[in-house]
C-alpha cells in the first residue's frame, strides 16, 4: 500500500505544491481561529454579560466538537476520499464562521462554534493525509514541516489581528473575515486539488462505531465541562451515559471486521508513551493561551491590541525554534530534544506562574517565550517519533490519533484550568467567583499561580515519561 501511495504522489507531483497551498490556507484559517478567539475573550465576556465559566465555552466547546468528530471525518475520508472531505469541511467551516459573527446571544455563538468545530474537525482530519499522498517519502518531511509552520504563523498572526480587530470592530469581525478565506479555499482546491480513487475503496464504514464514538465522547467532555460550575444530576447522568458508550465503543471495535479505531496500535508502548506526551503538552498550551489574554487585559490592564503584540512572542518563538528543531532531530535524533523541551517547558510555565502586578515588559516577554521555546523544541520531534512508530499503512490514523490528541489536550487545559482559577480565586474571595473581581487583582493572581503551578507539574509527569523512553530505548540499542 506504501508503494501504491508513492506512486499516485510521482504521478502527480507536477501539481504537489499547488495541493499543498491549498491545504496551508485552510490549516492556516483553523489555527487563525483558535488563537484569535482567545485574545478576545475578555471583551467578549463584558459584551456578551458572562463569567468566565461561561466565557470559556466558546474556546472548548470548538475543540471538544473536533475532538469527536476527528476520527470519524478521518475515516470517511479513506473510504470516500480525502479531498472532498476536506472541502466539505472548508464549506462547513465557513458556515459556522458566518454565524458565529451574527450571533448576538451566548448561546447562539456556542452552538455556532459547535458547528465550526464540526468542519475544522473534517479538513484538519484529512489534511495531512492529502499532504501524504500528494508527496513521495523523500520530500513528504519537508511538506508537513511547512505544514507545522504554517500553524505557528496562523497562532502567531491570531493574536495580533485579533487584538487589532476587537480594538477597531466589534469582537463579530474576528469570525466573519474566515468567510472569504475559506471561499478563497474552494475556489483554488477546485483547480488544484485531486480526484483520486480512495485507497480504501470497497471497505464499509464502521456506522456503529461512529454512532457510540461521536456522542460517547460529547457526552463525556461535556458534562465533565459542565460539573466544573454546576454538579448536577442531569451532568452526573449525562457522563455516566458517556462512559458507557465508550467503553462499549472499545468492545465493538474489538470485534468488527473493519474499525473505526484501530486499537492494536496502541499496544506498541512507545506510540503510546509519544502520543501521552503529545496530550500533556497541549494541556499546558491550552492553559496559558487561556490564560495569557486574561492576565495581561484584566490584570494588567493592557489594551487588546497591545495584549495581542506580547501573545504573539508564544508563536513567534515556535515559527522560529520549531523548524530548527526538527532539523537538528534529523542530525542527533528525537529522543533527547524531546526531553529537552518538555523540561524548558515546565520551567517556563512554572516562571509565567509567578507573574505579578509588578512584572517587567521584558520579563513577561521572557518568561512567555521559554516556555513556548521548550514546546517549539518538543513538538516536532515527538511528531516524528508518533510517525516513525507506526507502518506506511497506518500514517493516515496515526495522524488523525495526533489530531485528536492536541485538540483533547487543549480542550481538557481550558476546561480544566478555568476550574481550578475560579475555584481557588473563591478560596481567596470567600465567596463564589466566576469572574475577574474589579479591584482586586490579588484574587484573580492566586488563581492563576495555582493554575500554573499543577500545570507545570503535569508537564514535568511528560517529562519524566519521556525520559523513560530514551533510557528503554538506550538500553534496547546496547
Amino acid at each position: 500500500m506504501g508503494d501504491m501511495r508513492s506512486g499516485a504522489a510521482s504521478a502527480g507531483s507536477s501539481n504537489k505544491w499547488a495541493i499543498l497551498l491549498t491545504v496551508l490556507i485552510m490549516t492556516f484559517m483553523a489555527t487563525l481561529d483558535s488563537s484569535i478567539v482567545n485574545v478576545a475573550l475578555p471583551v467578549m465576556q463584558k459584551a456578551l454579560e458572562a463569567g468566565l465559566d461561561q466565557i470559556q465555552w466558546i474556546s472548548s466547546v470548538y475543540l471538544l466538537t473536533m475532538c469527536a468528530f476527528l476520527l470519524v471525518f478521518g475515516r470517511l475520508g479513506d473510504l470516500y476520499g480525502k479531498v472532498r472531505y476536506f472541502e466539505i469541511g472548508v464549506v462547513i467551516f465557513s458556515i459556522g464562521s458566518l454565524m458565529c459573527g451574527m450571533s448576538t446571544s451566548l448561546p447562539a455563538l456556542v452552538a455556532s462554534r459547535a458547528v465550526q468545530g464540526i468542519g475544522g474537525a473534517s479538513a484538519m482530519a484529512n489534511n495531512m493525509g492529502i499532504i501524504t499522498e500528494a508527496f513521495p517519502a523523500r520530500e513528504r518531511g519537508r511538506a508537513l514541516g511547512l505544514l507545522a509552520s504554517f500553524v505557528a504563523l496562523g497562532m502567531m498572526c491570531g493574536p495580533v489581528l485579533g487584538g487589532f480587530i476587537v480594538s477597531m470592530f466589534p469582537w463579530e469581525g474576528i469570525f466573519l473575515i474566515n468567510v472569504p478565506v475559506g471561499i478563497l479555499s474552494l475556489v483554488i482546491g477546485h483547480f488544484t486539488l485531486p480526484r483520486s480513487t480512495p485507497e480504501c475503496a470497497g471497505q464499509s464504514m464502521d456506522v456503529k462505531g461512529a454512532a457510540l464514538l461521536v456522542p460517547g465522547m460529547l457526552l463525556t467532555f461535556l458534562s465533565v465541562t459542565m460539573m466544573q460550575g454546576n454538579a448536577s444530576p442531569a451532568a452526573a447522568l449525562a457522563l455516566v451515559a458517556g462512559v458507557l458508550m465508550l467503553v462499549f465503543f472499545g468492545l465493538h471495535e474489538r470485534r468488527v471486521e473493519h474499525p473505526l479505531v484501530n486499537l492494536a496500535i496502541f499496544s506498541d508502548r512507545h506510540f503510546a508513551v509519544n502520543v501521552v506526551c503529545l496530550f500533556i503538552s497541549f494541556v499546558a498550551i491550552g492553559v496559558y493561551e487561556l490564560m495569557t489574554p486574561f492576565y495581561l487585559q484584566d490584570a494588567r490592564g493592557f489594551d487588546p491590541g497591545a495584549s495581542g503584540l506580547i501573545f504573539c512572542i508564544i508563536p513567534l518563538v515556535n515559527a522560529v525554534t520549531g523548524p530548527i528543531s526538527g532539523a537538528v532531530s534529523d542530525r542527533i535524533g528525537c529522543n533527547l530534544l524531546t526531553v529537552l523541551g518538555l523540561g524548558a517547558f515546565s520551567v517556563g510555565l512554572y516562571l509565567t506562574g509567578t507573574l505579578g502586578m509588578t512584572a517587567t515588559l521584558p520579563q513577561i516577554l521572557f518568561y512567555l517565550g521559554l516556555a513556548s521555546f521548550g514546546t517549539s523544541i518538543f513538538q516536532s520531534p515527538n511528531n516524528s517519533l508518533i510517525m516513525g512508530s507506526v507502518s506506511t499503512e497506518m500514517l493516515g490514523f496515526a495522524g488523525s490519533v495526533s489530531a485528536l490528541a492536541r485538540y483533547l489536550g487543549m480542550a481538557v487545559g481550558i476546561s480544566g484550568s478555568t476550574s481550578i482559577l475560579y475555584g481557588q480565586m473563591s478560596v481567596a474571595a470567600g465567596r463564589h467567583v466566576t469572574a475577574f473581581v474589579e479591584g482586586r487583582p490579588d484574587i484573580f493572581l492566586y488563581g492563576y499561580h495555582i493554575v500554573y503551578v499543577v500545570t507545570a507539574a503535569l508537564v514535568l509527569v511528560g517529562f519524566a515519561l519521556a525520559m523513560g523512553r530514551m533510557v528503554a530505548r538506550r538500553r534496547s540499542q546496547r
